[in-house]
């Protein structure tokens, strides 16, 4: 069984981005191959509707589906986004976020938050206990709706990570591993 991951970085990052780099590591220790890629939008607004962005997300899975058996989405923060909204529409055989900047402070995103609650796959949501973009009680209410997201706290991890992505790393491998079968 072939398995592989689009991987989509954060806002205005790029396929080198160093978590998507670590991501790439991590799954290839377990036979999951890597798709890490840049939005053509990347250093620039995002397109209307985040249509570009989609798009660019269609390629990456639709080339990974012609030499693997199971894709998944894997997305850090924007790129978590993009692949929540992609995944509503056209759901992958897993999803995994990191950091869902899904309810910045003053800025309520009730798309993101409609797109989350209705994924149709697997899903898992890797968020910092002091991610201050992602308020975990909003993801709590929404992974408590649906037997389908797994939703792992990191305690004392903000938005950013720090010291602390290697954890979220090695969290969203595991459960790709286990969840891509």
């Amino acid at each position: 069984m072939t398995r592989a991951a689009v991987l989509a970085p954060g806002y205005g990052g790029s396929a080198t981005q160093p978590i998507l780099r670590s991501l790439t590591k991590a799954l290839a220790a377990y036979n999951i191959d890597a798709l890490p890629i840049t939005f053509r939008t990347s250093g620039r607004r995002p397109s209307r509707d985040y249509a570009d962005e989609l798009a660019d997300l269609r390629t990456a899975r639709d080339e990974l589906r012609q030499s693997h058996h199971l894709v998944a989405l894997v997305g850090r923060s924007f790129g978590g986004r993009m692949c929540a909204f992609l995944a509503e529409q056209e759901p992958p055989d897993a999803l995994a976020i990191v950091g869902h900047p899904i309810a910045p402070p003053g800025r309520p995103r009730p798309r993101d938050e409609s797109a989350l609650a209705a994924t149709r796959c697997r899903t898992l949501v890797v968020q910092g206990s002091e991610d201050e973009l992602g308020p975990v009680a909003v993801l709590e209410r929404i992974a408590g709706q649906s037997p389908l997201i797994d939703l792992i706290v990191i305690a004392g991890a903000g938005h950013e990570l720090g010291s602390h992505e290697r954890e979220a790393v090695e969290h969203v491998a595991r459960w790709l591993d286990a969840a891509l079968r």
